[in-house]
């Protein structure tokens, strides 16, 4: 007989072990180079459009590791404590338009951003973090069948404690 009561989530340990393998598959898929390929086709892209690079830079850099750090660590905790698959999937979305966006921004200045790093990173970052907050009742999501003290319900209807708030004049 299944049961459907999910086993309770942490953040802490999801947290660091998703972060850390994320940012080290980026990290290495762009050290042995197996982009390299796309990276030259699109770099060459680039260069038929006028656009001269003085500096490339990827997740193998210091500053790609920071903005891998940044984003692997940030966009995993941000899916553990967001509560709803809806908004993790926004979150996801957003981090890896915002992660690809990188690419014309620091073109502006002359910097060739190799995006494949960063983009993996992203992507294992978003698809790890969903499956295990999926499969968990994290701290957000609330006890069980109830729902969590942090998140407005959307129907409209505020619980008493709610609305006697001093807010309310």
């Amino acid at each position: 007989m299944k049961s459907s009561v999910k086993p309770p989530g942490h953040l802490a340990g999801p947290l660091l072990v998703f972060g850390s393998v994320s940012l080290v598959l980026g990290f290495a898929v762009e050290f042995l180079g197996v982009f390299r390929g796309a990276e030259e086709a699109l770099l060459s892209v680039w260069k038929a459009s006028g656009r001269e690079f003085q500096l490339e830079l990827g997740a193998t850099s210091p500053l790609g590791i920071l903005i891998g750090a940044a984003v692997c660590y940030g966009l995993t905790g941000a899916i553990l404590g967001s509560p709803g698959i809806g908004r993790r999937l926004i979150l996801g979305s957003s981090t890896f338009a915002l992660g690809l966006a990188l690419m014309p921004v620091l073109a502006v200045w002359g910097i060739f951003w190799k995006p494949f790093g960063l983009g993996l990173m992203i992507l294992w970052a978003w698809f790890s973090a969903m499956i295990y907050a999926q499969g968990h009742r994290m701290p957000c999501d609330g006890a069980e069948g109830e729902e969590a003290d942090n998140v407005i319900s959307m129907d409209g209807k505020l619980s008493p404690k709610v609305k006697g708030g001093r807010a309310n004049g």
